[in-house]
């Protein structure tokens, strides 16, 4: 009893000493991290460790490493829905950002492979393209994670539609000048002439 009385103890100040630390300093993200490693694994566990990552991204809305890490720390306690809710918010957020240059290709990826993986289905890669279609219209990487998300799926119809679309509006907005759609176009239309269903599983841009 008394071990476990000076365990609680050592808890509650170790706790106390980080509410200091991120109250007096909230921008300091590496005080968050740490913080959350202490819930993990002396503290009060998962649910206490949501809630430092809730403050952490309230103090640091910006804070996109945060926000894998908190999927990654779910990633590790196995909750499929918990993993979605946390790829959602970073989703959100890099939609914030927008316009420009597609941010984060890998994360629109990873989200896309947690989808495939994981039972998410046609409809939700279906959701989460579109939203990063209307995010960056003019970047032809979003067309191909998209584009290679269905073929994963097996849908290589939808997928050759999909690319037959992104030629017409990329074109649209860059007239044929761009430097990027110059390399898109050929590929593509490569791809239909030879009617390879499966073109877009293989490597597109050299991405």
């Amino acid at each position: 009893m008394a071990d476990q009385a000076i365990t609680e103890i050592s808890a509650e100040a170790k706790r106390a000493e980080f509410e200091s630390g991120t109250a007096a300093d909230p921008g300091n993200g590496e005080m968050w991290r740490r913080f959350v490693r202490f819930e993990l694994e002396e503290g009060g566990g998962i649910d206490a460790a949501r809630a430092v990552y809730e403050r952490t991204l309230a103090a640091l809305p910006d804070g996109e490493t945060h926000m894998w890490g908190w999927f990654l720390t779910e990633r590790e306690f196995g909750d499929v829905d918990s993993q979605r809710r946390a790829l959602e918010r970073w989703a959100r957020w890099a939609q914030v950002q927008g316009g420009g240059p597609l941010r984060s290709k890998s994360g629109w990826r990873a989200y896309m492979e947690f989808e495939i993986n994981n039972g998410g289905g046609l409809e939700r890669v279906r959701a989460v393209g579109e939203a990063l279609l209307a995010t960056f219209p003019m970047d032809p990487h979003a067309y191909v994670i998209y584009i290679r998300a269905l073929a994963a799926l097996s849908r290589h119809v939808e997928a050759d539609a999909l690319a037959r679309r992104g030629v017409k509006e990329l074109s649209a907005f860059c007239r044929g000048h761009d430097g990027y759609i110059r390399m898109f176009m050929p590929k593509y239309l490569k791809r239909l002439r030879e009617r390879r269903s499966t073109a877009w599983e293989e490597d597109m841009l050299n991405d």
